[in-house]
C-alpha cells in the first residue's frame, strides 16, 4: 500500500505540471474565450528568460517577479499585434494562428538559446521530506504551493476585482459588453496578460523537473489540454484538478498497467479523458457555454 501511495505521490509532481499550466489555459480562456495553443511556447520562453537573468547575477527572488511582468506585458503585445486581427473570424484562422505562434515561437527560441537541454536550477532546492513512509521532494512541495497561491491570487482576480468580472464579461458576451461600455479589445489584451503571467510560473515549475529546451512544454501542453478538457476549462479548479487525475494515472499506469510504461503511459490519462468528456461534454467541474476556438 506505501508503495501504490508513493506512486501516486510522484505522480503528483507530473500533474502540478499539467496543472498549473492547464490553469494558464484555463485564464486565457475566460479571459478571452479562446483556445491559445501556443501557451506552452509561452511558458517556455518565460524559463529561458528567467534562466538569463539567474545567469546575470541576479537572485531567483527578483528574476522572477521581473520575467512576469515581462510574460505579461508579451502576452498583451501578441494579442494586440496578432491575435486582434483576427478575433471574431471562424475557427480556422483561430486555430492556425496558434499553430503559428506555437512553430514560431518555438524556432525563435532554438535559433536564440540552440537546442540543447539546459539544466533550470530549482527555487526550492533539492532536498527530501519523509513522513509516514511517503518521500516528497522540495521541489514537489514548492510547486503545490506554487499552485495553490497562483490559483489563490487568479481567484481573487477573477471573482472579487472589478478587472476579473470585466474580464469575464467581455469573454462570455462580447456584444453586450461592449453596449454596456466595456472596451472589448482593451480586456481580451489584459486576458492575454494575465494567462502570460500565470505561464511563466508554469515554466519555473516545469523546468528544474523537465529540463529547459526549446520543446520543453510541448508535450507537456497536449496533456495540460487533457487535463482542462477533463477538469473543464471554464472553471480554474477544474482545470488544476484535472492536471493532478493526469499525473497521477499517468504515473500509476507506467508502473502497474503491462504494457504501459514509458511514455505508452499517457493512454490512460486519454482514456480517463474520454470517458469523462462523453458523460460530462464541459468536464468534470465546467459548465456548457458557446466558445470560440
Amino acid at each position: 500500500m506505501t508503495e501504490l501511495f508513493q506512486q501516486m505521490v510522484d505522480g503528483l509532481s507530473s500533474g502540478l505540471v499539467y496543472g498549473i499550466l492547464a490553469l494558464a489555459l484555463s485564464v486565457v480562456f475566460q479571459g478571452t474565450g479562446m483556445l491559445n495553443f501556443a501557451q506552452g511556447e509561452m511558458a517556455t520562453l518565460s524559463a529561458y528568460l528567467t534562466l538569463v537573468l539567474l545567469t546575470s547575477g541576479l537572485s531567483y527572488w527578483v528574476a522572477l517577479p521581473m520575467v512576469v511582468v515581462l510574460s505579461a506585458a508579451g502576452g498583451a503585445l501578441l494579442e494586440r499585434v496578432l491575435v486582434r486581427r483576427v478575433e471574431g473570424a471562424d475557427e480556422l484562422p483561430l486555430l492556425t494562428l496558434g499553430v503559428a505562434l506555437l512553430l514560431g515561437l518555438n524556432a525563435i527560441m532554438a535559433i536564440v538559446w540552440s537546442t540543447d537541454p539546459r539544466t533550470f536550477p530549482s527555487p526550492f532546492g533539492k532536498g527530501l521530506v519523509e513522513f509516514a513512509g511517503l518521500r516528497m521532494t522540495d521541489q514537489q512541495i514548492g510547486s503545490l504551493v506554487t499552485l495553490l497561491a497562483v490559483m489563490a491570487v487568479t481567484a481573487f482576480l477573477f471573482n472579487r476585482t472589478g478587472v476579473g468580472l470585466r474580464l469575464r464579461a467581455v469573454a462570455q458576451n462580447p456584444a453586450s459588453a461592449t453596449v454596456l461600455g466595456q472596451h472589448q479589445g482593451l480586456w481580451l489584451m489584459m486576458g492575454w496578460a494575465v494567462a502570460s503571467a500565470v505561464g511563466a510560473f508554469a515554466a519555473v515549475v516545469a523546468a528544474p523537473v523537465l529540463t529547459l529546451t526549446p520543446g520543453m512544454m510541448t508535450f507537456p501542453l497536449l496533456l495540460a489540454l487533457a487535463a482542462g478538457t477533463l477538469g473543464g476549462l471554464s472553471s480554474r479548479i477544474g482545470a488544476v484538478v484535472g492536471g493532478v487525475l493526469v499525473g497521477v494515472f499517468n504515473g500509476l499506469a507506467g508502473r502497474y498497467v503491462p504494457g504501459l510504461d514509458g511514455d505508452l503511459a499517457v493512454v490512460a490519462p486519454f482514456l480517463l479523458t474520454a470517458v469523462v468528456v462523453s458523460l460530462r461534454p464541459a468536464g468534470l467541474f465546467g459548465r456548457t457555454r458557446t466558445v470560440r476556438v
